[in-house]
């Protein structure tokens, strides 16, 4: 039997239908598919702005402040007035710990809205921005400013955000060099280059909570694999994570990295991925060579385990 609605109010939808939503609960999750035969246009444009600034509307009707600590919006076009309620609609909210914003047509506006809820949660854990399109613009001013205010972020997704060399810059000179919660970030698809390794090493050497650097499908080559290996020397250990792959890294930078994962610095890094970074037949052959007998006896295929199986690379050659 499905519990009891704690507080159901009726709210209207772009597409000028209604809908009933239970805004007493924790956690307020709109990424629905519900019919096979309708759009993904359909799904996405059926909750817009107006559906979330009616939610924080009810909540004032009845003088409540919003008690969410999910809330998952995810495939829904919000854009930047969405954002924007957000904002505004859960800057007294004290549970918030995971927004979930991922391909809902938020654009620099957007997340600069975004970054002044940021910094001002003291709760929020996860937060979600990936396929919106930020530019450099996005995350310079307020969304930089609000990473750097908050103390609680533990992940943050911007992926395929379009950031390049500027964006990063403004994050990883400003709040990434040394905030204190954050262990994951994902920087994936984001058009960052070669250029842009300096930037992620000197973060690397300052960070000292920053355990998972996802950097997976970006054109950082070997140059920027050997700048990457450097700043993980000056990490001391602290990082744990590092994916890399799809970089067009070739043998050079995907030996740099392998040999610091085998040292006795990178001991402490316990998963590594430099798969599908344009290294034939040869190029494998002497990357298994340099693993040698340092694998353990179970890996196989692309999966290389050490340490008794506590440590794990994932390679491949492309041929």
């Amino acid at each position: 039997m499905a519990a009891a609605a704690v507080l159901p109010v009726s709210v209207p939808t772009s597409l000028g239908a209604r809908v009933v939503v239970d805004i007493g609960v924790d956690t307020l999750d709109i990424q629905k598919l519900e019919n096979p035969q309708a759009s993904l246009h359909n799904c996405a444009t059926r909750y817009g702005e107006q559906f979330i600034r009616s939610i924080f509307d009810k909540l004032d009707e009845k003088s409540k402040d919003s008690c969410f600590e999910t809330i998952n919006l995810s495939d829904n076009l919000i854009g930047d007035a969405g954002a924007k309620w957000l904002e505004e609609g859960l800057a007294h909210n004290s549970s918030l710990k995971t927004l979930l914003l991922p391909r809902c047509g938020i654009t620099p506006v957007g997340f600069k809205a975004i970054g002044n809820l940021l910094g001002n949660s003291p709760t929020m854990e996860t937060l979600i921005m990936s396929s919106n399109i930020s530019d450099e613009v996005g995350v310079q001013g307020e969304f930089c400013a609000g990473l750097a205010k908050n103390r609680s972020l533990k992940s943050l997704y911007l992926a395929v955000c379009r950031l390049g060399e500027k964006g990063l810059a403004s994050i990883t000179e400003g709040p990434l060099r040394d905030h204190p919660t954050l262990e994951h970030i994902s920087l994936e698809y984001n058009r960052l280059e070669v250029e842009c390794a300096p930037y992620l090493s000197r973060m690397l050497a300052t960070n000292q909570v920053l355990q998972y650097l996802d950097v997976c499908g970006n054109t950082l080559g070997p140059e920027g694999a050997e700048e990457i290996a450097r700043g993980l020397r000056e990490n001391r250990g602290r990082l744990k994570k590092l994916g890399i792959a799809q970089n067009a890294l070739k043998l050079r930078g995907c030996q740099a990295l392998t040999k610091f994962f085998l040292s006795p610095e990178g001991q402490n890094m316990d998963f590594l991925d430099i798969r599908h970074n344009r290294t034939g037949y040869h190029d494998w052959m002497k990357l298994q060579e340099l693993m040698g007998d340092k694998c353990d006896e179970e890996s196989s295929g692309w999966l290389f385990l050490f340490n008794g199986c506590k440590r794990q690379l994932f390679a491949n050659g492309s041929f």
